[in-house]
């Protein structure tokens, strides 16, 4: 580059490179951080050219320039051929206007790979200026459903884990696990038939449910085997090989047990000794510190879970530190470290047990009870560690066991000191409130993300409960669900309940202030959020705790702006849409029941209030159309005649709107494709006068001449859809218009109002 005369002050430096990214293929490419700085955010997932356009990055021609380029991004599949080469122009200014992707062989020349099983991309363009040293490059990748052997993925609708609110992808535990075990190139090679199926998929939809997504990266400096245990203990769980089939197993250590149905052992049923291990610690930990990363920020993070009570029984903390860099989001591990510190804050006893052969069916991270009066031990659960096998003719098994955490309440020691104090045994009643919805296609993406979403049939339907806390100790509640043709409930694990508030005084469809009451978890921190009110969703973009005031935005979604009543409930669907992970059919009718628990008890199904919906495949629908007008006046506002009414409205895509909440009067977006529009008029009587269908503009006009030909109505109702594939939209229009009402009718609701 040239000063005043001509003086050459500095250089501008082009490159043309392959980087590596690691083993291939992957899903996508993310992001690209050059120098700590953000480059590019997107989501390449094949060979398309894609441009880097940010020529100020470094501060521009003053300082160290910018970056302008091209790459393409070699996915690194087994019959991978390389792209030829290919140009990209750029918009921001900048020093270039075009950079030339190579073709890779061209540009090396001589005998050049097909850059088979190995993930990277190839970049031509402008790095920096003034500065000839190449700055630091990295990309965030993400892998889940590629990269498997003969790229067959195992259990593919469950390997995503969608985290952040579907920013971060994480891939399910049982995956990478299963992926370690069966891989023939790098992983054990083990044959998947060795691999207990069905452990494996419920491992992995209960992973899906809690959201065991990580972000771990295997640099194959430990051994496939260490690695595998790292997963583990991200997971909560277990893997071991079962004795009678060799096959592994993966056991996920959970509360997914009635201590009363768990085998039982004593001194005349198995057991034949109990040896106590004081070795552990007298001190509990009362505060677990894990430590996780965020792909994202590309920043660790620490959270905390602390035992109150005892940190100020003990004077202070007793920390265990946890290194978890998998874990890539705060809630998630801030989970994990509750779940630890239950764990290591209970003062649990550790036992070894020795049995004889009538307990060889026992395994690896196994419950059991176990009694012996000599240990004054009277139905403790424990849960089972390393099992061993006595010496040939010995014939007993040795066992290492610890107290069972989950089951704590039903454990007794026959010779504890009483109490005087009982505490209360609350029995639980139904939920204050209760809802059962169908799942938006917005609703979905957040809950299993686009790729599982677009592999959805059209006639896929999911369902989603809502309930409020009735109080009395109630923290949490069962969901249990069937669909047609089934006679018994299925039971899932304990949710949370739903935040919501209701609202003092009835609102029209466009209004966007509203005084609220009796909240339920609900605060500031529900700002960004959109709720369920009635059967409009809405998004939270404001709220003043002072004066109980919510600023809300209409019809977002699939949902058109409603009348709402006073003492209509606001949801947060957002955080708190609780699924039970099934798939239904369109024409189906689902049930459910919201289920209460209080301490160790839950309302009988009886006592449940029998929640339905029908289920009509509504994440599959075209968005209806939005601002809706008739003559320049919102349909929800106009009065007065009108006499041939030109409607206008904005279209709607849910496919590029994705889990983004777009307001009712907000500029068009779209459509999706295929979408068009339907007006119907019908007359007083509901009588069907005109069917206008295959409108693919954003006018529609009900002209005289249309009017004579219908019989020339003084007044009708109209009604308006989208469709797309003869699927029409989940909500639509329906509202009064007066074409000719006479003189007197038509001047007073033109200046009198009404």
């Amino acid at each position: 580059m040239s000063g005043k005369g001509g003086q050459t002050v500095g250089y501008h430096y082009l490159f043309s490179f392959v980087a590596g990214l690691g083993r291939g293929p992957i899903d996508a490419l993310r992001q690209i951080e050059i120098g700590e700085k953000d480059a590019w955010d997107g989501h390449a997932c094949d060979d398309s050219a894609q441009a880097i356009d940010e020529p100020e990055l470094f501060g521009g021609e003053g300082k160290e320039g910018g970056v302008q380029g091209g790459f393409k991004l070699l996915q690194g599949a087994a019959d991978q051929v390389l792209p030829a080469a290919e140009s990209v122009t750029f918009s921001n200014g900048g020093p270039i206007k075009s950079a030339t992707i190579p073709n890779v062989k061209t540009a090396l020349g001589g005998l050049v790979s097909e850059f088979r099983g190995f993930s990277a991309i190839v970049f031509d363009g402008l790095v920096a200026s003034m500065n000839p040293y190449l700055k630091e490059w990295k990309f965030r990748v993400w892998r889940s459903r590629k990269g498997w052997y003969n790229d067959d993925c195992w259990y593919p609708a469950k390997a995503t884990v969608w985290l952040a609110d579907g920013h971060v992808h994480g891939m399910n535990a049982a995956h990478i696990i299963y992926q370690c075990l069966t891989d023939p190139d790098w992983g054990k090679a083990e044959d998947p038939a060795m691999l207990d199926e069905n452990s494996f998929t419920y491992a992995a939809n209960l992973f899906c449910s809690e959201g065991m997504g990580l972000c771990i990266p295997w640099y194959r400096q430990e051994d496939v085997d260490t690695f595998i245990q790292t997963v583990a203990d991200h997971a909560g769980c277990l893997i071991y090989q079962e004795r009678t089939t060799g096959q592994y197993v993966i056991r996920a250590l959970r509360d997914d047990y009635d201590p009363e149905t768990i085998p039982h052992f004593d001194l005349d049923s198995g057991l034949l000794e109990i040896e106590e291990d004081d070795s552990a610690s007298s001190e509990a930990v009362n505060e677990v510190i894990v430590t996780g990363f965020d792909p994202i920020t590309r920043q660790e993070f620490q959270v905390r879970a602390q035992n109150i009570a005892a940190w100020h029984a003990h004077g202070g903390p007793i920390s265990r530190s946890m290194e978890m860099k998998g874990l890539a989001t705060r809630e998630l591990g801030l989970r994990v470290a509750q779940r630890e510190l239950r764990l290591l804050s209970a003062g649990l006893k550790k036992f070894t047990l020795k049995f004889d052969r009538r307990v060889w069916q026992i395994a690896p991270g196994g419950v059991i009870r176990i009694s012996s009066a000599d240990n004054n031990i009277s139905n403790m659960v424990v849960r089972l560690g390393e099992i061993t096998e006595g010496k040939p003719g010995s014939g007993t098994i040795t066992a290492k066991a610890m107290e069972d955490v989950y089951a704590l309440p039903s454990t007794t020691f026959t010779q504890s000191t009483e109490s005087e104090w009982v505490g209360p045994i609350i029995d639980p009643a139904p939920a204050a409130a209760e809802r059962l919805i169908e799942l938006s296609y917005r609703d979905l993406y957040l809950a299993i993300g686009p790729g599982d979403l677009a592999q959805a049939d059209p006639t896929d339907s999911a369902i989603g409960t809502l309930a409020v806390s009735p109080g009395s100790g109630s923290y949490v509640y069962d969901l249990a669900t069937r669909a047609d043709g089934e006679v018994d409930y299925s039971v899932s694990q304990s949710r949370d309940y739903t935040g919501s508030a209701t609202i003092v005084s009835a609102i029209s469809p466009l209004e966007t202030s509203v005084e609220i009451e009796n909240l339920y978890e609900f605060d500031e921190g529900n700002v960004g959020q959109v709720f369920l009110l009635d059967d409009e969703e809405v998004l939270l973009t404001a709220y003043d705790s002072g004066t109980n005031t919510a600023t809300i935005t209409r019809g977002c979604t699939d949902t058109i702006p409603a009348d709402h009543a006073a003492g209509a409930r606001l949801w947060a669907i957002d955080d708190d849409l609780i699924t039970d992970g099934r798939t239904y059919l369109q024409g189906e009718t689902a049930e459910a029941l919201v289920l209460p628990r209080t301490g160790s008890k839950v309302l009988a199904q009886a006592d449940a209030t029998e929640l339905s919906v029908d289920l009509v495949a509504r994440q599959s629908r075209p968005y209806p159309p939005a601002d809706l007008k008739v003559n320049g006046v919102s349909v929800f506002l106009h009065s007065g005649q009108q006499i041939e009414p030109v409607f206008t409205w904005a279209h709607r895509d849910r496919i590029v709107q994705e889990d983004q909440p777009v307001g009712h009067t907000e500029a068009s977006i779209g459509p999706e494709t295929g979408t068009t529009y339907t007006f119907r008029i019908y007359d007083l009587d509901n009588n069907l006068l005109r069917e206008e269908t295959a409108i693919d503009a954003v006018t529609w006009t009900y002209t005289a001449a249309m009017q004579t030909t219908d019989s020339a109505p003084s007044t009708v109702r109209v009604e308006v859809e989208s469709s797309r594939d003869s699927i029409v939209s989940y909500q639509h229009y329906s509202f009064t218009v007066i074409l000719n009402g006479g003189y007197g009718y038509g001047y007073g609701l033109n200046y009198g109002g009404a």
